[in-house]
């Protein structure tokens, strides 16, 4: 696109020689081809089955979850009774005393305008119970209610450390991002000094941790298109951590960001510190991203529809994802979509002798 347009799109964020030499890819490994999932704004690993994901549509759609098989197929629904999607944005699967949660943000606010954001948490339901044809429906385990310091802020990226106990929130739409922390379990008031002991009526407060450093902000032409790989390709829009609990992956608009915990340090003081960031993932509306549950592959995938799956892995990963080969034409033709012949991303479509940009603007 840089070459037809007579610009050169902003670089990715250098990388060190140790995460180049640690990751790989992104490569296309499905594509996610089921229309009710259109809006997709969230991913989770199972922690049940290796390669199973949940996902999520966002802002107006219905309360259900998607799981998703390693080729980007939906295996089945769960609708989780008494929820609103007001603006779904992530989603985070955890394991706690040997059993497996997901925890679903509705924590979007575009306009900064609603007073408070919830938190549904349900025990993650077993593949057994799946079914395409038939949804599945269960009640949350609790539903956590909170509001920012200083009032509301738009977020988009949502994880938890099992280990700390922890919900990590990073909001989107300050210069920098801002890191906020609340307590898994709001009882707990220990390492939570502003929340107060009685939580059962009042939304928690999240505590403020400090800045978001390292992210590439856009700069020159691209800094002036109003599409989210252009002006906003800095804005963070999916987090996850590492079932270690070493490494936390962002995920802008533009770029995967990975963030290494060193002995003995604090998310705080990692987030402060910057991150890397992998090779460009050139997806048009990225916001949905995860680790694998053995911590040693990436996911990321778009809004839109159809949407690809990509996949990031460590070097050290045997590569055993299925591979997808373009649909011929009639004409014996490479099919082309909206995401290129094989579901890689392409801004550009033909029309006639012409081309078309092809952009997102809703955010």
């Amino acid at each position: 696109m840089g070459g037809a347009l007579g610009w050169t799109p902003a670089p990715s964020a250098p990388a060190t020689g140790a995460t180049l030499e640690t990751w790989r890819g992104p490569e296309t490994i499905g594509q996610i081809t089921e229309a009710a999932i259109n809006e997709t704004s969230g991913l989770a690993a199972s922690l049940h089955t290796e390669g199973l994901l949940w996902a999520h549509n966002d802002s107006g759609n219905e309360p259900v979850l998607y799981a998703i098989g390693p080729s980007g197929d939906c295996l089945g629904s769960v609708r989780i009774e008494g929820a609103v999607n007001r603006d779904w944005e992530d989603i985070a699967s955890y394991e706690i005393d040997g059993r497996a949660y997901l925890i679903i943000g509705d924590i979007g606010d575009n306009n900064a305008v609603h007073p408070e954001c919830v938190l549904y948490v349900i025990a993650e339901p077993s593949p057994d119970e799946l079914s395409p044809t038939r949804q599945l429906t269960v009640t949350p385990e609790r539903v956590i209610r909170y509001v920012y310091p200083g009032g509301p802020r738009d977020c988009e990226s949502l994880a938890v450390d099992s280990c700390e106990r922890s919900i990590y929130l990073i909001s989107k739409r300050t210069q920098p991002p801002i890191l906020y922390r609340l307590p898994l379990f709001p009882e707990d008031t220990s390492k939570h000094p502003l929340i107060a002991e009685d939580t059962s009526k009042r939304p928690l407060i999240a505590e403020e941790l400090g800045p978001i450093n390292g992210i590439l902000q856009p700069s020159g032409l691209l800094s002036k298109m109003s599409v989210p790989w252009g002006k906003w390709r800095g804005q963070p829009c999916s987090l996850d951590i590492s079932p270690d609990g070493k490494t936390a992956a962002l995920l802008t608009y533009g770029e995967v960001y990975l963030y290494e915990r060193q002995e003995g340090e604090d998310w705080a003081s990692t987030f402060a510190r910057g991150g890397h960031a992998l090779a460009a993932h050139n997806l048009p509306q990225a916001e949905g991203l995860c680790f694998s549950r053995d911590g040693q592959s990436l996911y990321v995938t778009t809004e839109g529809s159809p949407a690809p799956l990509l996949r990031y892995t460590t070097r050290s990963t045997p590569d055993h994802a299925p591979k997808r080969k373009p649909r011929r034409s009639r004409r014996g033709q490479a099919r082309q979509s909206f995401y290129g012949a094989e579901g890689s991303p392409s801004l550009w479509r033909r029309s006639s002798d012409r081309r078309v940009g092809v952009l997102h603007t809703a955010q």
